[in-house]
C-alpha cells in the first residue's frame, strides 16, 4: 500500500466573515458569484482567490531550522511560474504564515488565511523533514493556500467509497472528526462559490485512494507532484501578465 498523504482544509469559524475578507482582499470574489457568472475550470471557490497580480506575503513561525524552510519555500515556488502572483518571503507576519510543527497538515482555504490571529500559522506541515512525502505535502497545502479545492471531490470523479471503512479509518488510524472526515472526503458545496471542471485524478490537489476503501477495483495512487493540468488550471485562476 501507497504511503497516501494525510492533508486538510481548515473551515473558517465563520462565513460571513471569510466572505467579507475575501472580497475586501478581491472585488472579484463578489462579479465571480453573481448568477452566469460562473465558469468551469478546476476545482476550488471563486469567493476566496486572491487578486491577481499581488505580491503574496509568506512567513516562517519561529523555531523552524534553516533547511527546512528553505525546502518549503522551493516547493512553494513550484507553483510560481504557473501564477499572475509573486511570492515574497518575509521575516515575519505574512499574509500566509507557516509552521512546520505537529503531527498534522492542514491550511486555510486562499483568502479565509487573513482571518487567523497575527501571531497563529495559516498553513501547517506536519511531517518530518527530510522525508520523501514532505515535498507533495507542501505543495498540496500551498494549493489549498492558492484557493484549489480537494480534486477527489470532483462530481466527475465518481468515488465509490465505501463510506463505513472511510469513517473507520480516518477516525481510528488518522485521528481525524467525522466533521474532518466529510469536509475533506465527501462533501463539496455546491453553491455559487464553487467551480468545476475537467477531473485529473493526476492532481496534486487529490487524495490517493486505496482499494479497501471502495467498493470493487478502483484506486487512485499518491500524487506527488503538479500536474499538467494542475498548471493548466492554476494559471487560468490567476493569469500569467
Amino acid at each position: 500500500m501507497q504511503t497516501p498523504i494525510f492533508v486538510r482544509m481548515k473551515k473558517p469559524l465563520n462565513v460571513q466573515d471569510s466572505r467579507a475578507a475575501a472580497v475586501k482582499e478581491n472585488a472579484r470574489n463578489v462579479a465571480n458569484t453573481l448568477p452566469g457568472r460562473r465558469q468551469k475550470r478546476s476545482v476550488g471557490y471563486y469567493s476566496k482567490f486572491w487578486k491577481n497580480g499581488k505580491t503574496i506575503t509568506i512567513s516562517f513561525m519561529p523555531g523552524l531550522r534553516d533547511d527546512m524552510k528553505y525546502d518549503a519555500e522551493r516547493n512553494i515556488r513550484e507553483w510560481e511560474p504557473y501564477v499572475g502572483l509573486a511570492f515574497e518571503f518575509v521575516e515575519s507576519g505574512g499574509e500566509i504564515r507557516i509552521d512546520m510543527k505537529g503531527k498534522d497538515s492542514w491550511s486555510t482555504l486562499g483568502t479565509d488565511a487573513l482571518l487567523e490571529k497575527p501571531d497563529e500559522p495559516t498553513l501547517v506541515i506536519g511531517i518530518d523533514h527530510p522525508n520523501m512525502v514532505f515535498r507533495p505535502h507542501v505543495l498540496h497545502e500551498f494549493g489549498h493556500a492558492l484557493g484549489l479545492h480537494h480534486a477527489h471531490l470532483h462530481p466527475q470523479a465518481n468515488i465509490p467509497w465505501n463510506r463505513g471503512k472511510v469513517y473507520e479509518y480516518y477516525s481510528n488510524v488518522i485521528g481525524w472528526s467525522r466533521e474532518q472526515i466529510d469536509h475533506n472526503i465527501f462533501d463539496l458545496e455546491t453553491d455559487a462559490d464553487i467551480f468545476l471542471g475537467n477531473y485529473d485524478k493526476y492532481s496534486i490537489m487529490h487524495y490517493s485512494v486505496e482499494n479497501f476503501l471502495t467498493d470493487g477495483d478502483w484506486h487512485v495512487g499518491a500524487n506527488t507532484k503538479l500536474s499538467d493540468q494542475d498548471k493548466i488550471n492554476i494559471n487560468k485562476i490567476y493569469p500569467l501578465r
